[in-house]
């Protein structure tokens, strides 16, 4: 009887031990989480995607222009769709560090190799 209880009263123990010990890490990482707002922003940096269109390359292309000579005034074009060949996607996307993303689309329409429309109703000088 004696042993039994010195059995469960180790095992009690022992329990309370260890829900100390999680209840303390519990409360350390709540105290910790708690003080996010204190600690510095870490570094980001500037994120810049897609084709940079100048407005001098814009100007440099005019309806009636062939694709190789349209490439060789913008470059090759962010997207072109399989599907659609006919249409070039230049799309460039800016996220600095701190302030507002800026966003840029120029789409170029072709009808057998021979530019047709240029649309830049979303074009943003970058």
């Amino acid at each position: 009887m004696i042993l039994r209880t010195t059995l469960i009263w180790h095992a009690i123990s022992q329990f309370k031990r260890y829900l100390l010990r999680y209840l303390f890490m519990g409360y350390c990482i709540t105290a910790i989480s708690a003080c996010a707002a204190w600690l510095p922003e870490p570094h980001k940096l500037d994120i810049q995607q897609g084709n940079t269109v100048k407005l001098e390359q814009l100007e440099g292309i005019q309806i009636g222009m062939t694709k190789s000579e349209v490439r060789k005034v913008m470059g090759s074009p962010m997207l072109s769709d399989p599907f659609h060949n006919q249409r070039w996607d230049y799309i460039y996307r800016f996220i600095p560090n701190k302030g507002f993303t800026r966003k840029s689309l120029l789409t170029l329409y072709f009808e057998n190799d021979v530019l047709v429309k240029i649309d830049d109703s979303e074009y943003i000088e970058p």
